[in-house]
């Protein structure tokens, strides 16, 4: 059997690309997804503050950070056990909203546990204009991953939520 050269050329090319899988943006950190779990995720009625993106890597700044975050509600004063040799904790906040509202940190990606960068992915939903409410709330996700020492990220979308 003989197959042409052009064919040949075209089969070569195919293969080819089929090997060389997406290109990385040069924004997008190398690594892939980043396996965390939610430590809280909740609104606090009536409690004021600014947003918030933080990255802690050790106890003294999660104490400090976690009775700001917790202050007004039932959360509980001691913080929960985080081991910082090993983990990190990520925290976003959106700032008081009149309304209902919520954050999710949606996926992380990158390098857990070398020096590589990571890219955490949120989603804010803040109140629809629609929304009318007696009280003021905080939006807020803790999450905790693998430590790294690499920097962190935020990318926000920002969607409506109804009422």
């Amino acid at each position: 059997m003989r197959i042409k050269l052009p064919v040949l050329a075209l089969l070569a090319t195919v293969g080819l690309v089929a090997c060389a899988g997406r290109a990385r943006s040069p924004s997008e950190p190398e690594g892939g997804a980043i396996f965390f779990t939610t430590v809280v995720q909740t609104s606090v009625p009536g409690q004021s503050g600014g947003e918030l993106r933080q990255v802690i890597r050790d106890a003294a700044t999660w104490t400090r950070v976690w009775a700001d975050l917790r202050a007004g509600s039932s959360l509980p004063a001691t913080p929960p056990a985080v081991d910082f040799s090993f983990e990190m904790v990520i925290v976003a906040a959106m700032a008081t909203q009149p309304c209902i509202s919520q954050v999710t940190v949606r996926s992380i990606n990158g390098d857990a546990g070398k020096t590589g960068n990571i890219l955490a992915d949120v989603l804010e939903e803040p109140p629809a204009s629609t929304c009318h409410c007696i009280t003021s709330q905080r939006a807020f996700h803790v999450v905790r991953l693998p430590r790294t020492d690499g920097s962190v990220q935020f990318t926000v979308t920002t969607a409506p939520r109804a009422c």
